[in-house]
Parts: structure tokens; sequence; C-alpha cells
């Protein structure tokens, strides 16, 4: 497990309308980003998690589909612990210092987590600095779930996430990127059903997320979709 994964992110030809649902056709032409992983590389969850990435001039697109029988959460603030429930998850360096990225948490009531974080590349948490005080103006986000949400009583089916994250908020100047340009990305699920499952797109090998050492490779593409 310590080849890092890379994915190609495409321009999309037409701006996405983020609610919730992966019903413009572009979202059907992007491969997911499958095949999520227990965070310490062992296995698979049973509950499978996918992400799509495009972008234009003004937004790099999310959009996660999050296989659930059982939907639910209790926060409703911005920037309420939400990964301490379920949420998906985008640690995003636009720069070339990995150990310095941006944190996006979302939870199946949209309810929306956003920091700045700094942490060594091996992930010593004692040495973490996260600046949660830090708003990303011009997010959009919108979640549609397909079940029941907050009734444990009822089997739900999943719930998607689209998301437009504008490129003035993330470094570098604000700039969108060009042909060839490669950023450091990972990708997390958190689903407490039964002893829970964290899984990731890249494994981080250890019990924490915020490795950056082992974050994928993200390299964007002016070819359209």
């Amino acid at each position: 497990m310590s080849e890092l994964p890379r994915c190609v992110c495409r321009r999309t030809p037409e701006p996405i309308a983020i609610n919730g649902r992966l019903e413009a056709p572009v979202w059907d032409r992007i491969p997911p980003l499958g095949n999520f992983r227990f965070v310490d590389g062992v296995g698979e969850p049973e509950l499978p998690t996918e992400v799509r990435l495009c972008w234009d001039d003004r937004y790099l697109y999310l959009g996660f589909i999050a296989i659930d029988l059982d939907i639910w959460g209790t926060y409703r603030c911005h920037d309420d612990p939400v990964w301490e429930e379920e949420v998906v998850e985008a640690f995003l360096c636009s720069g070339g210092d990995v150990t310095r990225y941006y944190e996006f948490n979302f939870s199946p009531h949209n309810v929306v987590f956003d920091a700045k974080i700094q942490i060594p590349e091996n992930g010593d948490r004692k040495l973490m600095r996260a600046d949660a005080a830090w708003v990303c103006q011009g997010l959009q986000s919108a979640v549609d779930i397909s079940g029941t949400p907050d009734n444990h009583n009822v089997i739900d089916e999943k719930w998607v996430v689209t998301a437009a994250i504008p490129f003035a908020e993330i470094g570098r100047e604000g700039r969108p990127p060009v042909e060839g340009e490669e950023w450091r990305a990972n990708f997390y699920r958190i689903d407490r059903a039964g002893k829970g499952e964290f899984s990731c797109w890249s494994p981080t090998l250890q019990a924490n997320f915020h490795v950056p050492g082992r974050f994928g490779w993200v390299v964007f593409s002016e070819e359209e979709w």
C-alpha cells in the first residue's frame, strides 16, 4: 500500500448546479474514485463511497455518493464537530507544501466544517495546528438523501453531496489550475454503524486522517469530460 493513487481532474463544459443531485450530464462522464479502503489500508468497508471531481475557471466541483443504511446526524450549525458522527471529507493541498492544506467536512444534513490545517507529513497530531475560524467564502454545498434521515427503524439507501469550492479561497492567489498542475488530496468517509467504518481514497496506514504524506495526487487537465 505504499504507492499513492493518482487521478485526472478534467474541465466541465458548463457550470454545475449545486443541488445534491448528480443530474448534470457531466457527472455521468466522470469515472468515480471508488475502491475506498479502511484508513489503515487493510480491507474494504461494507458501505462503499464514490467521489467525482471536475473544475471550471471558478470552482473545483466535488460529488460524493455515500451508500448508507442508517442516515443520521444531530449537528446543525456550521463548524460543529460533524466528524464525531457521519461525514464525507475532502482534504485539499493546492500549493507545493503538503503540510498545509484545507479541510472540508460535509454531513448528511449539509452541515459544513471547514478549516486550514498545518501538520507534519507523518501526521504527528501533537504538532497539528487547525484554524477552524477560517470560513471558505462562497463555498456551495447541498445534500440529497434517499431514505428517512434520523429514523433508525427505517433502512435507508444513500446520501449524495455536491459541492463547489471556489479557487479564490484556497490559495495560489485564487487562480484556476493550468494544464498538468498537480495537487495533493485525500477523500474520506466516516460511518458509525456497528463498530464504525473509517475509509478513504488513499489509506494513511494509521488511525489518523491527517497524514499529508499519504495524500494522493490530483492532476488537472484542460480537456473536457
